[in-house]
């Protein structure tokens, strides 16, 4: 399901690459603790990348769909009604009697607070962008018109006022940003409750007023995304209060529903992208959908492992091993050895389900208890592995054993019991299997900086560096990933992130399949001889960071990653380098321009073309003396052609420049007076 975040993920206004945050279908599997679902229930989630035909999710996080709601609208409900509801019930407390502003009233948040606020009796103001959106509030939730106020400019601040009497409303429900949101904080009333849910100027870190908090107000933000990460216990607790309400009949799916293809997603993302669309799009996936996919042939071309030969994964029944198990399998290994540290590893419910499905596709399979810290241990274990599934030809190191805490605070046995499966572990497993076609050990980006509270471990990952860069010295195969956070499977994903690495986790985390991917890649260069003996994954420049808009890791102010910290950061504040100079491009067009108009006729001519692609029409129905926000382009959209401004023209404009009453032409006109690639003197026209 569509969300104006996923449309801000698009365009780069927000980190991340996961697109959808609920989805609705038919359970195909449970873990061996879940007992409310079965196979072939009907379900609803919350979880972020629900953009897909398979997709796992906490159980807690999942709620059988109520009788006469169909897949789409089920889809419809977690996030948007679970927003509504977080923010009304558990952070505002809010009763009957009380006043309540609701921006965007029209949409998917909106219309599910409005049913809550109903619920409650509380009075209810409104904001919308249209005429049919205010219709819908006054034909369907009966809300009178002179509460209804417009949301495209700034004048709703007064009408509040004006109808509370100068006092406020008591509960606000924000997503507008910059100068609307100001102008909303100063319609707070006295010990009032303003809920953000927005992300722009929180990213921004903007400034707020802090008068309205001598009045007893509170401000809270919150990212329902970051909740369902950070607290698990309140994520359940919000799916569980949302879904009592939709079973009550007290809540129901918002309306209308729009539902598009999977196949046509993009025209998906530009209808809200637009600003026209009313209630929810839903994204649905069919048996006989053509999804048009991008791929790169070289990234997938299979291994083809022999199928003759032994292939070692050191600590492999481990989440991370057994992902890549599994890509071993898909790439022609048909004789796998796992090495455990303890028998309970191998005996772990997941563990044996992993060797019943790779037994069950013609993997010959070996578990073996081997410590690989201790030299008998291993040699003896290959011994074993050579009489029963025939030559080792390659190894995959994934032993470890993390025992976090600060330096000072570590006892011997901590330091030793991280260190030994890595330091010793990796080295034994070199000494006996000197002579293989790839010898890949799993490290941790950590090794590179150095993180707070995990020493140990990222003095064994540095170790495993040095050893792949031995072995290449020898001419042996070697080559050592230092893996970033693994956000959805793994040792961080079932025990949590640390708080040193919470910060990292989002922007520069790996998802299950990019992990595999790279891994293969990496086993891939190793057999070719092609691939360096170390692969750096997850680490920070200090332009990346602030062109996320989140903060600049700590290790970027150790003086040896100072070229790192300098990396991209002009050019991120200036929000994206010139483009290139290319042949007939905008930028070469605008720096021979001879004057002014010329300049202005450039720029029209590439921001009509723009703006039809944002409306999915041609180019000859845009008329250049209407206005741009004519054409329902709102505050969201107007940050592209900002950017694009900048990229493009090298012109730096505002958003108001944008949503300017003024035609097309004078807009374009303004950018080509802006655009430092015309001389002052041309620019004075």
């Amino acid at each position: 399901m569509n969300s104006f975040r996923d449309v801000m993920t698009v365009m780069g206004q927000l980190p991340g690459m996961e697109l959808g945050f609920d989805a609705a279908g038919i359970v195909r599997r449970v873990g061996p603790a879940v007992s409310k679902f079965g196979i072939g229930d009907r379900v609803v989630m919350f979880s972020p990348g629900a953009h897909r035909t398979i997709h796992r999710a906490k159980a807690d996080f999942c709620q059988s769909i109520p009788d006469g709601l169909t897949l789409e609208e089920a889809a419809t409900i977690p996030l948007v009604h679970g927003t509504a509801w977080y923010a009304l019930v558990p952070l505002a407390r809010a009763r009957g009697g009380q006043s309540i502003l609701i921006h965007a009233a029209a949409g998917g948040v909106g219309q599910a607070a409005i049913q809550i606020a109903q619920h409650l009796g509380m009075e209810i103001f409104a904001t919308v962008g249209s005429d049919v959106k205010r219709s819908l509030l006054r034909e369907r939730y009966g809300i009178p018109d002179n509460q209804i106020f417009g949301s495209r400019g700034l004048a709703f601040a007064d009408e509040v006022r004006r109808a509370t009497s100068g006092r406020g409303v008591d509960v606000i429900l924000n997503s507008l940003s910059g100068e609307a949101l100001r102008q909303t904080w100063q319609c707070i009333a006295p010990s009032g409750c303003f809920i953000e849910i927005g992300a722009r100027d929180i990213l921004a870190n903007a400034r707020l007023d802090m008068a309205p908090f001598l009045r007893g107000a509170t401000f809270t933000s919150f990212d329902l995304k970051r909740v369902a990460q950070e607290s698990a216990e309140v994520m359940a607790d919000i799916m569980q209060g949302v879904f009592d309400l939709q079973r009550k009949g007290i809540t129901k799916p918002v309306t209308p529903i729009i539902t598009f293809p999977a196949g046509e997603v993009e025209n998906a993302f530009r209808l809200m992208q637009t600003g026209k669309h009313v209630g929810k799009i839903v994204l649905s996936f069919a048996d006989d959908q053509i999804i048009p996919v991008v791929l790169d042939q070289r990234n997938h071309s299979p291994l083809n492992l022999d199928p003759a030969a032994a292939y070692v994964l050191a600590g492999g029944l481990g989440g991370l091993g057994r992902s890549l198990a599994g890509m071993l399998a898909d790439n022609g290994a048909r004789k796998l050895c796992f090495l455990s540290r303890t028998r309970s590893n191998a005996s772990h419910p997941s563990a044996q389900e992993l060797v019943l499905d790779l037994q069950s596709r013609g993997v010959q399979v070996l578990v073996q208890c081997c410590d690989v810290s201790s030299a008998d241990a291993v040699r003896t274990a290959m011994d074993s592995c050579a009489e029963q599934l025939g030559a080792v030809r390659g190894v995959v190191q994934c032993a470890m054993v993390l025992r976090d805490t600060l330096f000072r605070n570590m006892g011997f046995a901590d330091w030793a019991e991280s260190m030994r499966p890595k330091v010793q572990g990796t080295w034994n497993l070199h000494r006996a299997l000197p002579d293989v076609d790839f010898f890949v050990v799993l490290s941790s980006f950590t090794a590179i900086y150095g993180n707070r509270g995990q020493s140990n471990y990222a003095a064994g990952g540095a170790y495993q560096d040095a050893v792949a860069h031995f072995r290449r010295s020898r001419g042996l195969r070697g080559v050592t990933v230092d893996v970033s956070v693994v956000r959805d499977v793994g040792v961080v994903a079932e025990k949590g992130v640390t708080n040193t690495l919470r910060d990292l986790e989002i922007p520069y985390g790996l998802r299950e399949r990019e992990f595999v991917d790279l891994i293969r890649l990496a086993v891939a260069g190793d057999v070719a001889g092609s691939a360096p003996p170390q692969i750096l994954t997850g680490l920070a420049t200090g332009g990346s960071a602030v062109a996320g808009g989140f903060e600049v890791p700590w290790y970027l102010d150790d003086p040896k990653f100072s070229i790192m910290a300098r990396t991209g950061v002009a050019e991120a504040l200036e929000k994206g380098g010139a483009a290139g100079q290319q042949e007939g491009s905008v930028q070469a067009r605008l720096s021979v321009a001879k004057n002014l108009d010329d300049a202005a006729v450039v720029v029209m001519g590439a921001l009509v073309d723009r703006v039809a692609k944002m409306l999915q029409t041609t180019v000859g129905e845009i008329d250049t003396d209407r206005f741009l926000h004519s054409y329902g382009i709102d505050s969201l959209v107007a940050i592209e052609v900002v950017n694009w401004a900048l990229k493009e023209c090298e012109a730096k404009m505002t958003v108001f420049d944008v949503m300017a009453t003024v035609p097309i032409s004078a807009t374009a006109k303004k950018i080509a007076a802006n655009s430092s690639l015309l001389s002052k003197d041309l620019a004075r026209g």
